[in-house]
């Protein structure tokens, strides 16, 4: 999926569809079986790809976007 000229990753994708379930950080680390420092990675390079700074509005520009 191209976003700003920039790819999302596999894994990138798979925690922006976690995102709107408003499950924690723990929560979604635990469902993607990877450490909360990866969810925390990937959520700010989603965050930089999208151009946004929080969780709602990456939710919002992925909706707009077709992304979830």
């Amino acid at each position: 999926m191209r976003v700003f000229g920039r790819l999302l990753s596999a894994r990138e994708l798979d925690v922006l569809h976690d995102l709107p379930s408003r499950l924690t950080i723990p929560a979604i680390a635990a469902a993607e079986g990877v450490s909360e420092n990866t969810v925390k990675t990937h959520v700010r390079s989603i965050y930089q790809k999208l151009g946004v700074n929080t969780r709602s509005a990456a939710v919002r520009e992925a909706r707009g976007r077709g992304l979830v």
